[in-house]
């Protein structure tokens, strides 16, 4: 789903009203009405000003304060949130193993209770993928590697009906378009569809062509491109229904919730490492992140059993100086805020130990993502979709 669909005159209408809003809350209401209302326009990004910024620090601040942030949408069954000890949701299963219990024909049953059909089972190239190393110093991939590093969250913007008895036979049609579209493309890992069955599409010991140009980072260092290193678990939803209630089932919470438990398990991957599209995607033309936006706000990373990864700061803002802009706001909502602003403290602590001016040290990292970029081309990893 692609957010940039306004005017540049009309975007810096919205801008101007937005800030006459002195309630944060109302504020960030009225830019996602105005998102929808003008979604029928093309628009270029502009740069973030520093009365924007300052505005969503404000608006974390206040929505902390208030307790505020609403996760789910009242009206629609979810999964409740998990309840945690230490910052941690205490029935994340780290560390204890889940192995298959029994193959029979295209099924997987796993002792956490997770079910896998294999029946859109199709192979792509093998994994293989380098680890770049962080900071602004111009030097080679640190690290080769083929297991996969992390989960990136996605949803299938595809066609939603109702949910309800009487629409089964199109629902169960339209999941299984979405299921022989993906097995073509060879779009994403896994699929939960919309009755919470999962799907594996790519096997996890080859790439899946579901990330494109994305960034994100570890202690290990920073992952480019993330078709090749991360793995892509897909939701049958769309973000524009988040609103109508019908975004995520709790059929659909359950499996990723069993889904994940296993893969984290499976392959040691942390926790931190479980993120969402809008949280990786990067447009590297107009050097703004966010050119997806699916899981922007409404991601419920606690009742897949995961910290709160919102909270993570965006590594593609203080690794290699992108930015964003007001628009993406609009759908970022609260909770992804504090990343945003925690990246910017990042990268600007960063500028400063290197002596660098702001505008300087952005220059840098956007050079050495270029080098980077092409280093990924010259070793063939490098597959956009």
């Amino acid at each position: 789903m692609d957010y940039r669909r306004f005017g540049h005159f009309n975007s810096l209408i919205i801008e101007w009203k937005a800030r006459r809003c002195r309630d944060p809350i109302q504020k960030l209401a009225y830019l996602q009405r105005a998102a929808k209302a003008r979604s029928g326009f093309l628009w270029r990004p502009i740069r973030i000003s520093w009365t924007w910024k300052l505005a969503a620090a404000f608006l974390v601040i206040f929505a902390v304060k208030t307790q505020t942030i609403t996760e789910t949408n009242a009206d629609f069954p979810m999964a409740r949130p998990v309840a945690k000890k230490g910052g941690l949701p205490v029935n994340f299963i780290s560390g204890n193993n889940v192995w298959i219990v029994e193959t029979a024909g295209n099924h997987e049953i796993f002792s956490n209770g997770l079910q896998i059909e294999n029946r859109f089972r199709t192979p792509n190239k093998p994994r293989s993928y380098v680890i770049f190393r962080d900071g602004a110093d111009l030097d080679r991939p640190a690290e080769r590697r083929s297991e996969p590093a992390g989960i990136v969250f996605h949803t299938s913007e595809s066609h939603q009906a109702p949910l309800s008895a009487d629409q089964n036979p199109v629902l169960t049609s339209i999941g299984r378009e979405l299921l022989e579209l993906v097995n073509r493309n060879r779009a994403y890992h896994f699929v939960i569809d919309r009755f919470g069955r999962v799907f594996r599409i790519v096997p996890e010991t080859d790439i899946a062509n579901h990330a494109g140009y994305s960034v994100w980072a570890d202690p290990k260092g920073i992952y480019l491109n993330l078709n090749h290193s991360f793995l892509g678990v897909s939701f049958e939803a769309a973000t524009r229904k988040i609103e109508e209630g019908v975004y995520l089932s709790a059929a659909q919470i359950n499996s990723g919730r069993l889904l994940v438990n296993m893969l984290v398990n499976k392959y040691k991957i942390p926790p931190a490492n479980c993120v969402t599209h809008a949280q990786v995607s990067v447009d590297p033309r107009t050097m703004v992140i966010g050119d997806h936006i699916d899981g922007a706000g409404d991601f419920p990373f606690q009742e897949l059993g995961l910290p709160d990864n919102y909270l993570l700061a965006i590594p593609s803002i203080y690794a290699f100086g992108f930015e964003y802009d007001p628009r993406f706001m609009m759908f970022a909502g609260t909770r992804m805020l504090k990343g945003l602003i925690l990246a910017e403290e990042r990268f600007r602590r960063e500028a400063k130990a290197h002596h660098l001016s702001a505008v300087e040290y952005r220059k840098q990292l956007r050079e050495k993502y270029r080098i980077d970029i092409a280093t990924l081309k010259h070793l063939g990893i490098i597959k956009e979709n």
